[in-house]
């Protein structure tokens, strides 16, 4: 009776223990997700990072009038998604946030995303939405006016890919690349 007693009285604060460590994880988990969430505007309503769970979310911050890194890195993570077969291709959703609202309108936004990849979704908000985002991600984005020139001014930002699992959490982050191979190491260590 006594040794029945003794083994209660050591598993009762080890699975008490272990519900706070896995509480903690999971609330850790949690505020990691959020971190990451948005609802945004496109030109078919309102999309959220919720909206993905089951898919493998890929987000990119820039703007249609960026000259050269953006439609590169689109087009380079088109080319990683068509390299894997059509099922494992299918897992990942491309998200292009723009940073540019003032100029990217949500029709040519998608028609923007849709040029590099038929499934990428273009997506945007205010000013004070999408800072607020770009904070919570890490990243920055800023007008430089340009004196002379009618596109009046572009938009210098960082050129990180991020690369979330089915639920919402962060794998990998990537800045921009020169070549399809490394975004394909990410995706397949995604697999």
């Amino acid at each position: 009776m006594q040794k029945k007693v003794a083994i209660m009285a050591l598993a009762v604060p080890l699975v008490a223990l272990a519900l706070v460590w896995w509480s903690l994880r999971y609330m850790q988990n949690q505020n990691a997700i959020n971190q990451y969430a948005f609802t945004l505007q496109s030109v078919d309503g309102v999309v959220k990072m919720s909206d993905f769970k089951g898919k493998k979310p890929i987000v990119y911050f820039g703007y249609m009038y960026c000259p050269d890194i953006c439609p590169t890195t689109l087009s380079l993570l088109s080319s990683a998604l068509h390299k894997l077969p059509k099922e494992q291709a299918e897992q990942f959703q491309i998200i292009f946030i723009s940073v540019d609202p003032q100029r990217d309108a949500l029709k040519e936004l998608k028609e923007y995303a849709n040029y590099f990849d038929k499934n990428a979704i273009g997506l945007s908000g205010d000013e004070n939405y999408l800072k607020k985002i770009t904070d919570n991600y890490g990243t920055y984005y800023a007008k430089e006016y340009l004196e002379g020139s009618n596109l009046e001014y572009s938009v210098n930002h960082t050129t990180f890919v991020y690369f979330f699992d089915q639920n919402g959490k962060l794998k990998d982050k990537i800045q921009h690349v020169n070549n399809t191979e490394a975004i394909l190491e990410v995706l397949q260590k995604m697999l």
